[in-house]
């Protein structure tokens, strides 16, 4: 059944549309450009990392930096897509005061829940140092210094996205974070050696000179408006919101991390170590997904406030075109070099191709489901969200569980491609029946896509 302000197949495009298509390729190519560079350098500096450390200690390596990724998310407490998408809505309504509100409460909810999780990460590598080992142990306190800092990168990322600013969203993270990390390495290596430790505490002050540059330009571009107001919190509503999108977040997080932490546990950091090097070579065909996200989360915020739902339809379908695109070319890249990419990190990496070939495989019909996860934090089903990734979640732990013991790498790979196909079809499934509309890539008619939905019926 479709509510009243589901959005019609038969509705043309506007001027509006086309402006904002152009808009949408024009930041998207900008934001790609600079989420290209970062993989490039990313790739580099991890290939760098492999061939100083080894195997074993790079998955140490690794897996303590997978930490930081799900704990950093969890930090922020939801809050990084909350601001994508009220501060859209907070300049359009030249709400000065509350957002600046937003930005320095937000700041400070973040600080303080990174700073608990960073005590309660030492107080665990405390109780449990003996079964660690020193050098696991060592990795993962420097793990949790680096928590604070690179849950703040992650909120003034998310800033700048607010602010539409495409490319400087990423571009201190992507570019700037990995060139220092890339640069300590190198003077690591040449006055004293390198261990995962001290990879880790690299890492550490590149994330902190980062977010200097961010909050820096941040300051630049922050509206004039919101510098000079009295702010106003609405603490209780970004709350609200903030937890609903929390728990999206942290079985997003879950659902995309599972299969390294089941196969560290499962397989040990040996087999890490290969594995992690085909998921950072993997994500070169998720840029494309990444640098149209960018700017398409909060223009769909912003056409859903206005109740632009023509436009909303054109929007998420233009994204979802142009994000398939850029990745079925980079996953070819990715699939015909990806070998001897994987030999660039050292013996035994090569072995990670297969797995290389199910994530690229399984990025490729994830882009062409569409924008499915923005389309529902964006809009109003920020409640439905964690339970359709909470189900995907629950399903790359079961089958990592069931696949990992027999065939390694490969069923870690097999079981996290699953369990994303099967999120991203739930997803179309409620937009489609309650927005009216097709993100996908298909051009399908309301008759085909009832024929999808309701077989029966047809």
């Amino acid at each position: 059944m479709r509510l009243p302000f589901a959005i019609s197949e038969k509705q043309g495009a506007s001027a509006g549309d086309v402006a904002g298509a152009r808009a949408l390729a024009r930041g998207s190519g900008r934001a790609f450009a600079v989420g290209v560079g970062g993989a490039v350098l990313g790739l580099l500096v991890n290939v760098l990392l492999a061939r100083l450390l080894g195997a074993r200690a790079y998955g140490t390596y690794a897996l303590a930096l997978t930490w930081v990724s799900v704990l950093s998310m969890m930090a922020l407490l939801g809050q990084d897509n909350g601001v994508v998408r009220l501060v859209p809505r907070y300049v359009q309504r030249a709400a000065w005061a509350e957002l600046r509100g937003l930005r320095r409460r937000m700041g400070a909810l973040v600080a303080a829940a990174s700073g608990v999780l960073s005590l309660g990460g030492a107080i665990c590598i405390f109780l449990f140092r003996g079964r660690l080992g020193a050098e696991l142990a060592l990795t993962l306190a420097a793990a949790f210094v680096l928590l604070p800092v690179f849950a703040q990168l992650q909120l003034s990322g998310a800033l700048h996205r607010g602010l539409k600013r495409a490319a400087s969203s990423c571009a201190f993270n992507s570019l700037l974070r990995p060139a220092v990390l890339g640069v300590l390495v190198l003077a690591l290596v040449l006055h004293r050696g390198l261990s995962a430790p001290l990879a880790m505490a690299a890492s550490c002050l590149g994330a902190l000179v980062a977010l200097g540059g961010s909050e820096w330009l941040l300051a630049r571009a922050w509206p004039a408006e919101a510098k000079r107001v009295q702010p106003r919190y609405d603490t209780g509503a970004w709350l609200g919101l903030g937890l609903q999108l929390f728990l999206l977040t942290a079985v997003g997080m879950l659902l995309n991390s599972v299969d390294v932490l089941i196969l560290g546990g499962l397989g040990g950091a040996a087999q890490v170590g290969p594995y992690y090097a085909a998921v950072r070579l993997g994500g070169f065909a998720a840029y494309g997904l990444n640098a149209v996200n960018v700017l398409l989360a909060p223009m769909i915020a912003e056409r859903y406030a206005a109740s632009d739902h023509a436009g909303l339809r054109q929007l998420v379908r233009h994204g979802a075109r142009l994000t398939f695109g850029i990745t079925v070319v980079a996953a070819l890249g990715a699939a015909l070099l990806g070998r001897r990419l994987l030999g660039l990190f050292g013996p035994g990496f090569e072995a990670a191709y297969g797995p290389l070939l199910i994530i690229l495989a399984a990025q490729c019909v994830s882009a062409a489901a569409g924008p499915v996860g923005y389309v529902m934090t964006m809009t109003r089903f920020e409640r439905q969200a964690p339970l359709i990734f909470a189900a995907g979640a629950l399903l790359n732990v079961a089958l990592s569980f069931l696949l990992v013991p027999g065939f390694g790498m490969l069923g870690a790979a097999i079981a996290a491609a699953c369990a994303t196909l099967g999120w991203k079809l739930a997803a179309f499934v409620l937009i489609r029946r309650q927005l009216g509309v097709n993100p996908t890539i298909l051009p399908l008619s309301t008759h085909e896509t009832s024929q999808l939905l309701h077989p029966r019926r047809a």
